[in-house]
């Protein structure tokens, strides 16, 4: 499956979750903020331009975000009591990058029809403007989706998966989802967009065992 591929059945995926069952629709706004896609097409470019690393995050962003509670914008949420961890808390949200272009594309949003459009909506064609500018299609995805009041650190720990999650493993925790082996793999394979950190691969940089498994070690590739 080719990288244009993957990017069209990922966001074909999480595209259609919703949360609490919410009816989505190609023409949602089509009555109630008809420019939607323009005007977030427009306040996202210059993200883009300044910050050519923003398609990968935002990508990132929008999983991280559907995996926890359905594409509900949880993950943009913050504790305000201090007793309730939010999902940025998580281990798991490590290196999640560019909450705040979301707020700037709402502010935007909300400039021209107030109160119409859900930050998960805006989070969606964010991330769908970010595979376009990566040289993807243009994908068509519906909209509807409400906003979460509600959050849950715990549940971001069980359901994002470690960058150490062996390929059986993250096919079983897609399966839970209800996505089937092609599904599964055109998520893997979102991830060709982007770069990893350090930390990811340090315990197999660092390793010295020998393995039997045939795998090539980190540090004999880099040497």
């Amino acid at each position: 499956m080719g990288i244009r591929n993957s990017f069209v059945v990922f966001l074909s995926i999480l595209g259609f979750l919703g949360i609490d069952g919410s009816e989505l629709s190609y023409h949602f706004y089509e009555k109630s903020c008809p420019q939607v896609e323009t005007i977030v097409r427009a306040a996202i470019a210059p993200i883009f331009v300044t910050d050519p690393t923003s398609p990968a995050t935002l990508l990132r962003l929008m999983f991280h975000d559907c995996q926890v509670q359905g594409c509900d914008a949880s993950i943009l949420l913050e504790s305000n009591d201090g007793e309730m961890l939010p999902e940025m808390a998580s281990s798991k949200n490590f290196g999640i990058r560019n909450r705040e272009s979301i707020g700037v594309v709402k502010s935007m949003v909300e400039a021209e029809w107030p109160g119409q459009v859900s930050c998960a909506d805006i989070l969606v064609l964010a991330a769908r403007e970010a595979v376009s500018i990566s040289g993807g299609p243009q994908i068509r995805v519906p909209m509807g989706r409400r906003d979460s009041t509600t959050m849950s650190y715990e549940l971001a720990e069980a359901s994002l998966p470690p960058p150490s999650t062996r390929v059986d493993a993250m096919l079983h925790i897609f399966s839970t989802k209800g996505m089937n082996l092609e599904e599964s793999v055109a998520i893997l394979g979102a991830h060709t967009l982007g770069i990893t950190h350090c930390l990811s691969i340090l315990n197999r940089l660092n390793s010295h065992e020998s393995s039997n498994t045939g795998e090539i070690s980190f540090e004999k590739l880099l040497n």
